[in-house]
């Protein structure tokens, strides 16, 4: 497929077809130089450091909650006690 660039401020742009951007669910793409030419391919479920910090952020209660539920379970409580866990920061955990 061969698209012509457009315009944009001072920038160029390529338009991509909605078959294509259905088809392979683009949100947002990801452009990575390559030895061949420009490569762009999905970047969806791929996060940033910050994005990745503001999803923890926005699900603490739920994580706190699983990490309870998981604490409490029978086969965890029998791993740690039998393993050494004096090198867990347990000040990650604190609020």
């Amino acid at each position: 497929m061969i698209k012509s660039l457009t315009s944009v401020g001072n920038s160029k742009a390529v338009i991509l077809p909605k078959r294509l951007i259905n088809k392979y669910q683009l949100n947002k793409v990801r452009i990575q130089e390559t030895d061949e030419g420009i490569l762009i391919t999905r970047a969806k479920g791929i996060l940033s450091f910050q994005e990745k910090l503001e999803l923890a952020k926005k699900n603490k209660t739920q994580m706190y909650a699983k990490m309870k539920t998981q604490a409490e379970d029978a086969d965890t409580i029998a791993y740690y006690k039998q393993s050494d866990i004096s090198a867990i920061d347990l000040e990650i955990i604190v609020e």
